[in-house]
């Protein structure tokens, strides 16, 4: 994508965080910002602080800024010409707060619409915040349960043991003695987020209306894709369902740990569990821990996430080193499923075959593999897509397998593809991002470590347990009992058509693209056609009458005749002019 389209595209993406439940495209806009006019004079002036100037001025919020900058505005001078405009994107994400922050979070994953550049910016965006005012969250627990703070727990420290834009948590201790995490949603955030949402999800469609550059990657899309994502995030227990759905998973895995929910003590708005020990994954392998092992728990780690991607299908998104706790004897622990991402058998068998593809640098395989997971934006070439990607893999065919970081290698195939304009699920995307963060992890643990090597074998499992015959049953069963079912429907299926055919007549749509442009452009050459033989006509009709010589005469010549030609020239001329203004002879 060129560089100027893609600032473009990038400025108008910068506040396009905030979906509302369904706006009308227009007509619900102007409620919209009638509501919201503190928070859009915010947003205008913090772009043109930032430097997008020309994106106010797309967005039509230069109204919502104060003289002075309406001046600026008018200018169109940018006031930090001295950073790139990615680097003035994620500042400007930064000062617009929370929402906008971890808008800016999700659209980091996405190596398939956006300039790299700008994933790279947002991918440093973090999500840190003040902490609640004392007293704020105790009063949220009593709030949530109808109890005072002292019936429901034997102590809780007032000072947060983390503190983040949704919610924050609580060292605190049950009256049986169990030492518990609690984390409090942050009160009134649902408003606010859901005032954010709205209003980017208004700016979304106006960038897509007034930019045209930007229809093409669905603004629109990626706003509801997020809006779905942090309303669920605002949901504690359906935090802790998840948590205790894929800690269900690894019963029986000495290896790894998941805090306990304690049930009655959680609501959506609160979520109570098992305070584990242990340190930070960024410890081991120093003095701070020094019976643990940075090469074991690299492993683990990486064993932990692979397992839920390819084996169980439910995972942990956002694997970073904050949401890593070691426990003794090298077991280790992840906590915080705000953002979990799912894939179905089908695209995980899909994804060991990437796996197996990368390993055997197998451009052809994977070019197959990306066409039939990815949906097309636009006409796609398949051969140039496979030519792509085999040059893609040619860059690391000199990298020996073992060392090829798995994750860079997905994000050089997110690159392919959005220059081809095929878009990922979500899911997929929430997956590379979870295997490109726990490989690097790993990686700093032990500089030896490689995913692809450590994965190879799993993944190669995997892929022969589809061919044992337990598992060809297995799917064999499947086909069958979908195809059984397509043949039960099949008589229904065709009786409603003939019913259809003998009452309303069988018709069939046809969809065109770009038809109207066509019938137009016949239109056009049909009249120049037209009008280019009435001027021929004219002009043999002139010869007939100046051949014959009868009539009046002008200037010794029949007048008839001499009117013809004049009138045959002047059209001539406008039809000529015509079709040199076109551009096209």
């Amino acid at each position: 994508m060129p560089r100027d389209r893609s600032a473009m595209i990038s400025a108008a993406l910068t506040r396009t965080g905030s979906l509302r439940r369904p706006v009308s495209r227009l007509g619900g806009r102007r409620v919209g910002r009638i509501a919201h006019v503190r928070r859009y004079r915010e947003i205008a002036g913090v772009l043109v602080k930032y430097g997008f100037v020309d994106v106010v001025q797309a967005l039509h919020l230069s109204p919502y800024l104060a003289a002075g900058r309406r001046m600026l505005s008018a200018v169109g001078r940018d006031v930090t010409p001295t950073l790139s405009r990615a680097k003035r994107l994620r500042l400007a994400f930064e000062a617009l707060g929370p929402t906008f922050i971890k808008f800016g979070q999700a659209l980091s994953t996405h190596a398939d619409v956006l300039p790299s550049d700008v994933v790279a910016e947002l991918a440093l965006l973090q999500d840190c915040v003040p902490p609640l005012a004392p007293g704020v969250a105790e009063q949220a627990i009593e709030d949530a349960f109808g109890r005072a703070i002292g019936e429901l727990f034997a102590d809780f420290s007032t000072t947060p043991l983390a503190a983040a834009s949704i919610a924050q948590v609580h060292r605190a201790t049950l009256h049986s003695g169990a030492v518990v995490a609690v984390k409090v949603r942050r009160p009134g955030i649902e408003t606010l987020i859901d005032a954010d949402l709205a209003i980017l999800a208004d700016l979304a469609a106006l960038a897509e209306h007034s930019v045209p550059e930007t229809a093409l990657y669905s603004l629109s899309d990626l706003v509801e894709e997020f809006a779905r994502t942090i309303r669920r995030e605002q949901d504690l227990a359906r935090e802790g369902r998840i948590m205790a759905r894929v800690a269900a998973q690894f019963e029986g895995d000495q290896t790894v740990r998941f805090p306990a929910i304690c049930w009655p003590l959680t609501t959506p708005a609160v979520l109570t569990m098992e305070l584990l020990g242990g340190v930070k994954v960024s410890a081991v392998g120093t003095a701070e821990a020094p019976d643990l092992s940075p090469e074991v728990v690299a492993r683990r780690g990486a064993d932990v996430v692979l397992k839920q991607i390819l084996v169980h299908g439910l995972f942990h998104a956002d694997p970073h080193p904050g949401n890593i706790l070691v426990l003794p004897g090298n077991v280790v622990a992840l906590i915080d499923f705000g953002i979990v991402g799912r894939i179905n058998r089908e695209m995980r068998d899909r994804l060991a075959d990437t796996i197996l593809a990368v390993w055997r640098h197998d451009a052809d395989r994977l070019a197959e593999i990306v066409l039939a997971v990815a949906t097309p934006l636009g006409p796609v070439d398949a051969s140039e897509l496979a030519r792509d990607l085999e040059e893609m893999i040619d860059t690391y065919a000199d990298v020996p397998v073992g060392d090829l970081a798995l994750g860079a290698v997905f994000v050089s195939i997110t690159e392919a593809m959005a220059r081809h304009r095929l878009k990922l699920p979500a899911d997929l995307l929430l997956l590379i991002k979870a295997v490109a963060t726990i490989e690097s992890v790993g990686a700093r643990l032990d500089p030896s470590f490689r995913m692809v090597a450590h994965a190879a074998p799993l993944v190669q499992r995997l892929v022969e347990q589809k061919h044992t015959p337990g598992a060809l049953a297995l799917r064999a069963a499947d086909a069958g009992h979908e195809a059984f079912g397509l043949l039960r429907a099949l008589p229904r299926d065709l009786a409603e058509i003939a019913r259809k055919a003998r009452t309303d007549g069988l018709q069939i749509q046809f969809v065109h693209r770009n038809f109207d442009h066509f019938i137009r452009e016949m239109d056009r050459s049909s009249n120049r056609l037209s009008f280019a033989i009435v001027i021929a006509a004219v002009v043999i009709a002139s010869a007939v009458v100046m051949h014959a010589g009868t009539g009046p005469h002008t200037f010794g010549f029949p007048t008839l005749g001499l009117g013809g030609f004049v009138v045959a020239g002047v059209l001539g001329i406008g039809l000529a002019i015509g079709i040199l203004k076109s551009g096209r002879l």
